[in-house]
């Protein structure tokens, strides 16, 4: 590449951020169904959850339980419950399958068999299908909530089962790509680190079939939800910082034409969080089930074999976007969007390190590197699934505030949550509930509403702009160079 194509792909584009040259007009019609598909359900899943994070916010602030009726703490655990769910599991889940299925696209380079097809089309529905089985015991009041950690629940069989169906559903396009890629020699990086993904994504169910298995006896309904999730939960984080790092990645390599760090570097990264997380299995089989030492086993693989990779690619990261300031701030707002997601995930792991089991550090901690997840994310929308599907927009303007929104409310609530928890206010409590009898409780929790309901409208306009988009018949205006993915460092 010389000086010119350089310069060339540094200018920010006319209309909108370009198409990635290794995927741009790959997408078979079919893929392009599932394509949609899973671009849609995350979204619908991310709009239930927003309407609910709002009313969660509103629930914590001083005074609610003389205002609102949903602050009672069992109606609180439950739209907790299903928040969490959606806005957690339900999203992430569903950006990791639209992310599966434009690399699946590069890497078949033909039209799938009838299986294949098939395989693809069940995954959609399954996944679409899951959301009302979710739903149904909230709505109806059935079951019992159980606040455990990464996956809360509630105990109802009809919830379990959308679990389930949302788990398989997919794990079916993971594994069609799998296969897909053992066929090839060569593997791009983006395509590596999704695929990287997919099986951590698939450790993780393994984890939760040796929790079901191992589960320790007489532990009662609580402690049964919290020893299935613990260590698949954990593995989860895994999957999702992989994700993350593949759409910083892409993003970087799309809005700058340059990615953090050389291919191999990139694939050596993913690689380790892979080895990581493979960890996570054989500690069903080294420790008893339910011991305090496989719990703290488990938060240390969270703890020190998780920041590794994670840095280097972050770090790498940062250096660029040092490195390109003028075209970061002139370019196309998904690289801003990677800037405030980087300057929140990095202030989520540093409180990570001093919060309290508790108390509201620990949500303030894993609200801002969730969040900071959830940004990437939503930068992967305007720069990468929208574009395939012709839609566009040019509301430039528009994306960075929703980006800055965002990632500054989220700031924000955290911010509140942590200066909150230091004084004393308990984790997963709503209105009177949270004993706020200082004036220093009071402020910052006031604080933590404030920022919730910024970050809620940041979310709100995602949802607008990306549903519009997504609603409106397609385009026939994209056009990408080939050229565009063969980006520096080897991309």
């Amino acid at each position: 590449m010389d000086d010119r194509d350089v310069i060339a792909r540094s200018l920010p584009p006319p209309v909108d951020v370009p198409v990635d040259g290794h995927f741009a007009g790959k997408l078979t019609p079919q893929l392009r169904s599932e394509l949609y598909g899973w671009a849609a359900l995350p979204l619908a899943a991310l709009a239930l959850a927003g309407i609910l994070a709002l009313l969660l916010a509103l629930a914590r602030m001083p005074g609610a339980e003389m205002i609102f009726p949903w602050t009672g703490q069992t109606f609180f655990q439950k739209l907790l419950v299903v928040h969490v769910t959606f806005a957690f599991v339900v999203w992430y889940l569903g950006v990791q399958g639209a992310l599966t299925i434009v690399v699946t696209a590069q890497s078949v380079g033909e039209e799938m068999g009838g299986l294949a097809v098939f395989v693809g089309r069940v995954a959609v529905f399954g996944f679409g299908a899951s959301f009302i089985l979710l739903l149904i015991p909230a709505l109806a009041d059935l079951g019992d909530p159980s606040i455990n950690n990464y996956i809360p629940l509630l105990v109802h069989p009809l919830y379990f089962a959308g679990l389930g169906l949302l788990a398989v559903s997919l794990a079916l396009p993971i594994l069609r790509l799998l296969i897909f890629l053992s066929r090839q020699r060569f593997v791009e990086a983006g395509t590596f680190g999704v695929a990287c993904a997919g099986v951590i994504y698939l450790i993780a169910l393994v984890c939760f079939g040796a929790a079901w298995l191992t589960m320790p006896a007489n532990t009662g309904i609580v402690g049964a939800a919290e020893y299935l999730m613990w260590g698949g939960g954990h593995i989860l984080q895994f999957a999702n910082t992989a994700l993350m790092l593949c759409g910083f990645y892409l993003l970087a390599r799309v809005a700058l034409g340059e990615t953090p760090l050389p291919a191999p570097w990139f694939k050596a990264m993913m690689l380790l969080l892979v080895a990581a997380a493979a960890a996570g299995p054989l500690l069903y089989l080294s420790y008893a089930g339910g011991s305090p030492a496989m719990r703290l086993t488990f938060t240390h693989l969270f703890w020190y074999a998780l920041p590794v990779p994670a840095t280097v690619v972050l770090g790498s990261v940062a250096l660029l976007l040092i490195r390109r300031r003028r075209d970061v701030w002139s370019g196309a707002p998904e690289i801003k969007a990677v800037a405030a997601a980087l300057i929140l995930f990095s202030f989520g792991g540093v409180i990570g390190f001093f919060e309290g089991s508790v108390d509201t550090r620990t949500p303030s901690h894993y609200h801002a590197m969730l969040i900071a997840v959830t940004l990437g994310f939503i930068a992967l929308y305007f720069g990468l699934f929208l574009p395939l599907l012709h839609r566009r927009t040019e509301r430039r303007r528009l994306r960075t505030a929703m980006y800055f929104l965002l990632g500054g409310g989220q700031f924000v609530h955290s911010l509140g949550l942590y200066i909150a928890g230091l004084e004393g206010v308990a984790r997963k409590t709503a209105g009177a509930a949270q004993d706020l009898d200082t004036t220093t409780k009071i402020t910052f929790m006031v604080i933590e509403g404030i920022g919730g309901m910024i970050a809620v409208t940041g979310g709100i306009i995602f949802i607008v702009l990306a549903g519009k988009l997504l609603l409106a018949k397609a385009g026939l205006d994209v056009t990408a160079d080939r050229s565009l993915g063969s980006a520096r460092h080897g991309a």
